[in-house]
């Protein structure tokens, strides 16, 4: 259970100092800190710390375990002093492979100061950590903590021009992400009954002045920057995104009015790689974006893993696929990428920041807020195999409030493609996450190309949540056939090229197909609006509307109930005829529909003179 501590219980008030809570030495010059474990310490307003005179108790506020710091919304006056707080966090990569950090802490030379290498310490006890040291080596170390410089960068641009190097300068600028490597060997000091680094998950300890308050990151239209959270607590991603998209005002049942500004897209991306890399040559990186939409405030939101791909001079995807994490809330220290949609500021605030029960846990991993329920978003998960090397997810959500083109937080563009891709169609672009309202009749378009070689898919339906509609079919718009896909997969091969809308997911099939047994072909109390005749003389098979709606479809089927004729796109004609020449002489079953979806199926002899 999440426990709160009141301020009566840690507060420690100096005539002195005007913040509504202060920790520091005493007027006799006795060390004093708080020690949060396990437990939430609530902050109204600002903090003042100052540091204390012992080594082994120097910062003054410790978080330990689940232990966050969350301050008011209305916190109206910035943190100060010269004491530090201290949070553990772990890195989940190794000396070759990235995390994508963002600092909760600062320097003190500002109100939220800048951030750099140098405030990592190794921890030696519950309150004693040494501060890591660096190298302009490639590989770092775990024992003792060794962070290599090389690997520092922001991000802030449109290509790989946009990284920007960081080293060992103290120059980064709260609410900014950062990339960083981790470090080789291991670290069996135990503390808190865990070690450092069991092997590549180095825990380090984090210390300076903690970050509050609004922190604004410029970003222009279409640019992408790396961000991250930058509280010493969880934070509600999505309520971020949401505020940080759009325009006007969202009520909502779990944070009230929203006001949302059009400063991103609403999505968020997610590096993540292949776990025990060996290389540092960029061709040798294997990775990708994850994809979280929000959706809306209060629901779970949608999290669609990435392809891993091969980041050389030719791209290539590999047989491997990232981690599915619950994104919502993110845990102390989480870089991720975000899209520019406009001229606003992004605009992260004290009241984005949320307890999360897993917050001090290792980045790039899920928190699981606890204390309210989540609502999921119905929806369809598609997995897309392209030549039998690597997959492609794609998830469908369904959501009242949503359209059926492009909404901010909701829909998610490809972060980036490989040689042979697919996703869903918005303009021309490829969608990994498409949210709109619930049609059983509508027919989703698929973006699809193909770069360099013929290539095959296989579709399959690799979940489905919360759907009432018991049937997916892919529509081959060219053939106007479909497939289901629930209990079996579709397999095409297609040539190079664009095939955007060609391919279509259905939720029901508006013709029949060959799989159709003939019993149902013949059912014999359907209206009968058709004359069908099949003239032998002339190797035609003949059909006249007896209404006034025009004839929408002809399939043809052998007695065994394969379909071996199915045409669509008669125009508006009410009399059409097909030929039947080139068919063998047998028995068929004809199955004709109108424009209002009324059949007739009639049984037919085709005599070809020999």
């Amino acid at each position: 259970m999440r426990r709160f501590l009141p301020l009566t219980a840690v507060l420690f008030i100096s005539h002195l100092c005007t913040a509504q809570f202060f920790v520091g030495p005493s007027a006799k010059k006795e060390d004093h800190f708080v020690y949060v474990k396990n437990a939430v310490l609530f902050v109204a307003d600002n903090i003042h710390l100052n540091k204390n005179h012992s080594s082994e108790t120097e910062a003054s506020l410790y978080l330990r375990k689940e232990g966050q710091l969350i301050q008011g919304k209305e916190q109206k006056t910035p943190n100060t002093g010269n004491g530090e707080l201290s949070v553990f966090q772990t890195g989940t990569a190794g000396a070759y492979d990235y995390d994508y950090w963002a600092a909760p802490v600062g320097n003190s030379a500002d109100k939220n100061g800048l951030f750099g290498i140098g405030m990592f310490h190794q921890p030696q006890t519950l309150t004693f950590s040494k501060q890591a040291s660096h190298t302009s080596g490639l590989n770092g170390s775990s024992n003792p903590l060794n962070i290599s410089n090389r690997w520092i960068y922001t991000f802030s641009g449109i290509n790989y021009y946009g990284w920007h190097f960081v080293g060992e300068e103290t120059t980064i600028k709260p609410g900014y992400g950062f990339s960083m490597k981790g470090v080789q060997g291991s670290d069996a000091t135990m503390v808190d009954d865990l070690p450092n680094n069991p092997g590549n998950a180095q825990r380090y300890d984090l210390r300076g002045r903690p970050n509050s308050g609004n922190i604004e990151v410029p970003i222009a239209a279409e640019e992408i920057v790396l961000v991250g959270n930058p509280y010493p607590s969880g934070m509600d991603l999505s309520l971020f995104l949401l505020e940080n998209s759009g325009s006007g005002s969202l009520n909502t049942s779990c944070h009230g009015v929203i006001e949302r500004k059009n400063a991103t897209t609403g999505i968020a991306y997610f590096w993540d790689s292949q776990e025990n890399g060996s290389s540092h040559y960029l061709e040798d990186y294997i990775g990708g974006y994850g994809t979280f939409s929000p959706v809306a405030p209060c629901t779970s939101g949608i999290y669609e893993p990435p392809i891993f791909k091969s980041y050389g001079s030719v791209e290539n995807s590999t047989n491997e696929k990232g981690k599915n994490y619950d994104r919502r809330f993110l845990p102390v220290g989480q870089g991720f990428m975000v899209i520019g949609a406009g001229d606003e500021n992004v605009v992260f605030k004290n009241a984005h920041r949320v307890f999360s029960p897993t917050a001090n846990s290792a980045t790039n991993k899920s928190t699981n807020r606890q204390q309210s329920a989540k609502i999921e978003v119905p929806q369809v998960k598609l997995q897309v195999e392209i030549n039998g090397e690597y997959v492609r997810g794609l998830t469908l959500g369904f959501w009242n409030d949503a359209s059926a083109g492009t909404d901010p937080g909701m829909d998610a563009a490809a972060y980036d493609l490989a040689p042979a891709d697919v996703g869903w169609l918005q303009g021309e672009e490829s969608y990994v996450i498409d949210v709109r309202p619930f049609d059983p009749e509508e027919e989703i378009p698929f973006f699809l190309k193909v770069d360099h070689e013929n290539a095959t898919l296989k579709f399959s339906a690799a979940r489905t949540k919360d759907l009432q509609n018991k049937n997916l079919y892919i529509l081959d718009s060219q053939s106007n056939t479909y497939h289901s896909i629930l209990e079996d997969t579709y397999e095409v091969e297609l040539p190079t090229g664009n095939h955007n809308n060609r391919f279509m997911l259905a939720f029901r099939a508006k013709i029949a197909n060959a799989e159709s047994p003939v019993e149902l072909l013949l059912n014999e109390e359907e209206e009968t609006v058709f004359s069908i005749f099949q003239n032998n003389r002339l190797g035609e098979l003949e059909i006249i509307s007896d209404s006034f709606s025009p004839v929408r479809s002809v399939a043809l089927y052998d007695l065994q109930g394969k379909r071996i004729f199915f045409r669509t796109s008669f125009g508006n004609r009410r009399s059409i005829s097909i030929s039947t020449q080139h068919m063998a002489n047998a028995l068929y079953i004809v199955e004709v529909t109108d424009m209002r979806n009324v059949r007739k199926t009639k049984k037919i002899a085709v005599i070809n003179p020999r």
